[in-house]
C-alpha cells in the first residue's frame, strides 16, 4: 500500500496549487525570454531553462506556466525546492518538480494527467501493450484509469527512476521505461469481493502460524510483477501478510508481524547470536506448519541458520525460508519455487 499512499499525498499537493501569478514559459524552437513574474517565484533564467528542458523531456514541446516555488523544505541536510506549474497543449497536466539550486539540479519531475487524454498523450504501441498485460490478470476487467503520471527522478524511488504510473481508485499500474516497458500492476479487491475459496486458505494459513491476531485481514491486492500473479490478503496495520498464486491457488507467504518480540535492533543481535533452534529442533518445530501451508513434507531437507532465519533446503525441490521470535516460535514462513515463479 505505502506506493498507493505517496500517489494520493502527491495528487493532493498538486491541486492545491498556489494562487501566484504563473510564469508562462512557452515552447519554441528558440530560447525564450525569461518573463519579470519569475524573479516573484524566485527562479532565475538558468533554473527556468532547467526546469523546463526536464518538462520537455517527458512531455513535448507545451505551454507551461510555473505557479510557485516553495523554497521551505530547504534546511542543512536538505536543500531543495518544490516547483508547481501546469501544462497546456497536446492535454492539461499538473507538473510538481524538485530543484536542487546549489548543485543546479532538477531531482524530479512528476506530470498529472486526467485519465481521458490517456489517448491524446500515451503512443498507441504501448497502450496495447499495457491492454495486454491487464487481460493476463484482470479477468474481473475492474482495472479503470481515473488519471495517469509521467515521473523521471534522478535517483531511483522505490526502484523506479523513468517511468508511466496509470492508476485509479485503490489500482495502480507501472510502466518502467528503463528496463523495455516492463510492467507491474496491483488491484485491491474488498475481503468480500476476493475470491471466496483463496480468503478461507489464506485465513487458515496464518491461524497455522499460532501467532494470536486482532484482525486477520483489511483487503486483498491481486497483483502482477515480473512472472508472479499473486492475492495478497493483509491488513490496515500491515501486520498480517499472505501470498497465494492467482492461477495455482497455492500459498507462497505468511507473515504475521506480531510475532515480533525484540525491542530494538540491540535486543535482535543479542537475542540471535547464537541459533535459538538446532537444526533438529527447527525441523521438528516448521514440519507440520510447512506441511499444512505449502504442503511440503521437509524430509531431507537441510537447514541454513542465520540470525534468526532459518532457510530450509532440498536439491530440486521448493526452499522455505522461516523466521523465529526470541520464543522460537515461528512467525513468518515463505516458499520459494525452484523456477522462481509464484503464479
Amino acid at each position: 500500500m505505502k506506493k498507493f499512499v505517496s500517489i494520493t499525498a502527491a495528487i493532493t499537493s498538486m491541486t492545491l496549487l498556489l494562487s501566484t501569478a504563473p510564469i508562462t514559459y512557452a515552447q519554441s524552437n528558440e530560447s525564450s525570454a525569461v518573463q519579470d513574474e519569475q524573479s516573484t517565484l524566485k527562479l532565475d533564467k538558468k533554473a527556468t531553462k532547467l526546469l523546463t528542458d526536464a518538462i520537455t523531456k517527458l512531455a513535448g514541446k507545451q505551454t507551461i506556466q510555473f505557479t510557485s516555488v516553495d523554497t521551505s523544505f530547504v534546511d542543512a541536510s536538505y536543500n531543495e525546492w518544490h516547483i508547481d506549474a501546469t501544462l497546456t497543449g497536446t492535454a492539461k497536466a499538473d507538473v510538481s518538480q524538485r530543484y536542487d539550486p546549489k548543485k543546479g539540479q532538477v531531482t524530479s519531475t512528476l506530470i498529472s494527467y486526467a485519465g481521458d487524454d490517456l489517448n491524446k498523450v500515451m503512443d498507441e504501441a504501448l497502450r496495447t501493450k499495457i491492454t495486454t498485460f491487464l487481460n493476463t490478470f484482470d479477468n474481473d476487467k475492474k482495472f479503470e484509469v481515473e488519471g495517469f503520471w509521467r515521473v523521471n527522478h534522478l535517483e531511483r524511488e522505490n526502484g523506479l527512476k523513468n517511468y508511466w504510473v496509470i492508476w485509479g481508485t485503490k489500482q495502480s499500474l507501472y510502466v518502467d521505461l528503463d528496463h523495455n516497458n516492463q510492467m507491474s500492476a496491483s488491484i485491491q479487491y474488498k475481503i468480500q469481493d476476493a475470491r471466496a475459496a483463496l480468503t478461507n486458505k489464506a485465513r487458515n494459513s496464518l491461524k497455522t502460524l499460532g501467532i494470536s491476531t486482532v484482525k486477520p485481514f483489511d483487503y486483498a491486492l491481486l497483483t502482477k510483477a515480473n512472472n508472479d500473479t499473486l492475492w495478497k490478503y493483509q491488513d490496515d496495520s500491515s501486520l498480517n501478510y499472505v501470498h497465494i498464486g492467482s492461477n495455482t491457488g497455492k500459498v507462497w507467504k505468511v507473515e504475521n508481524e506480531l510475532g515480533k518480540d525484540w525491542n530494538n535492533d540491540a535486543d535482535f543481535k543479542k537475542s540471535f547470536a547464537k541459533p535459538k533452534l538446532s537444526q533438529s529442533k527447527a525441523l521438528s518445530v516448521a514440519a507440520s506448519k510447512v506441511k499444512s501451508i505449502f504442503g511440503l513434507n521437509l524430509k531431507g531437507y537441510s537447514v541454513h541458520i542465520k540470525d534468526n532465519e532459518y532457510t530450509f533446503k532440498k536439491k530440486g525441490a521448493t526452499t522455505i525460508v522461516g523466521k523465529i521470535n526470541k520464543k522460537g516460535a515461528f512467525f513468518s514462513f515463505e516458499a520459494i519455487p525452484t523456477n522462481g515463479v509464484r503464479n
